[in-house]
């Protein structure tokens, strides 16, 4: 791991800041440059992914951003706010899966959407960190308009990249992204529903 570390900042040609710039300007073609073949130009997505979740995991926690909403009775969306990286994480495979479903036609397996999403996940939590963690840990009482103007940009941004990826009409996929986000959410939420009420509701 440590190797991996030094190896993603230190490789101007192939580490996570020129990942991470390719990413910004033009997402859908990097991610189809590296299902091409193109594995030594960028680096690993999945290193990239579990680097970013560290990262974000030790500096949201040094500022308290999950602590979620101070106005917040909710202890399901208390839940969700605390282990917000483990759902990063649990997203992945379930939003692979929707857009594979949704995209299926242009011939991508399970396993390059879920290199789609590992990239974008990445860029997605590097965006958390420098964005949504600053502006929370600075206007905590607008929570909820930070925590929804951050998904709004982001499901933006992976349509402009599954545009480029998929090569599908821009209005169809916006509403074929937006709907893997809300089915993603959606039977994410089942499923804390379910442990908390069947595990938790009573020590609360």
């Amino acid at each position: 791991m440590i190797h991996e570390v030094i190896h993603a900042f230190t490789h101007a040609d192939s580490g996570i800041f020129y990942l991470i710039k390719e990413l910004a300007i033009r997402p859908g073609e990097v991610i189809k440059e590296y299902v091409a073949g193109a594995r030594k130009k960028y680096y690993n997505p999945f290193n990239f992914f579990l680097i970013t979740v560290a990262i974000s995991a030790f500096l949201a926690t040094y500022f308290h951003v999950f602590d979620g909403n101070p106005d917040s009775t909710n202890p399901i969306s208390n839940i969700v706010t605390k282990y917000v990286n483990w759902i990063f994480i649990a997203s992945v495979p379930i939003q692979a899966f929707f857009t594979w479903l949704f995209f299926r036609k242009k011939k991508y397996n399970y396993a390059e959407n879920i290199v789609f999403h590992l990239f974008l996940g990445g860029f997605r939590i590097v965006f958390y960190v420098l964005i949504f963690v600053v502006f929370i840990t600075l206007f905590r009482q607008y929570y909820n308009i930070i925590l929804y103007t951050y998904f709004l940009i982001y499901i933006v941004f992976v349509t402009w990249a599954a545009r480029r990826f998929y090569e599908e009409k821009i209005w169809l996929t916006f509403l074929k992204i937006f709907l893997s986000f809300a089915l993603t959410q959606a039977l994410i939420s089942v499923v804390i529903g379910f442990v908390y009420y069947a595990f938790f509701k009573n020590t609360h």
